[in-house]
């Protein structure tokens, strides 16, 4: 199974999201590793959902965490990214020990040059960046020009504003690295609603 552009799926917390994302060719899935989430993932289930799940990318999610605590999570459970959901200062990155993806928020005050200046400040310290808004909830003329005027200069993954009706038209208008999706909570154990998720992964599914 493979997919016509990179994907990270974030938010993921049971077994059935990992190992659904495995098999549709998601290229990274992210464990909310958040010590004060209540969805987080604890060690136990992590050890055990990893048990199950083979051919994706491994990456926490963090937000706060000192580098030596999210350091020992990625020796642990031999994560291949890490996700940072806040801002953290350079120094602080530069402590981390695998690459990062750092989440930028946009949203309808963003000053273009004052990102684009941000990204530069980073692109030396993060393996890609995932842009999110929780302003925008769609991609159109009011934010498109910008999310093409970062995407040419850095690595970036769109994590808002898509559907199966617009994802073709974004991957070539914008040409970002890849997309970030979300995952979800389990309806109950192994009982999961796949519904949007599959409908975009679905869509830029590769025929072979």
């Amino acid at each position: 199974m493979s997919l016509s552009t990179s994907v990270i799926v974030s938010g993921i917390n049971n077994l059935s999201d990992a190992r659904y994302c495995a098999g549709m060719g998601v290229d990274i899935v992210s464990f909310n590793l958040k010590l004060d989430s209540p969805q987080r993932v604890s060690s136990e289930e992590l050890k055990e959902i990893l048990g199950w799940v083979a051919g994706v990318k491994l990456a926490g999610q963090f937000e706060r965490a000192r580098p030596d605590v999210i350091n020992e999570y990625a020796s642990e459970f031999n994560l291949d990214y890490i996700q940072l959901d806040t801002p953290y200062l350079i120094d602080e990155i530069d402590e981390i020990s695998c690459p990062v993806i750092l989440k930028v928020y946009i949203n309808k005050d963003t000053v273009e040059s004052e990102l684009l200046e941000m990204l530069e400040l980073y692109s030396s310290v993060v393996d890609s960046f995932l842009i999110y808004s929780s302003d925008f909830t769609a991609i159109d003329e009011t934010n498109t020009m910008l999310l093409k005027s970062i995407a040419r200069s850095y690595p970036v993954y769109i994590g808002f504003g898509l559907t199966k009706d617009n994802i073709h038209t974004i991957m070539k208008t914008i040409k970002p690295k890849g997309i970030g999706l979300l995952g979800g909570n389990e309806i109950k154990p192994g009982l999961k609603d796949f519904d949007e998720l599959q409908d975009i992964l679905e869509e830029i599914e590769e025929q072979a």
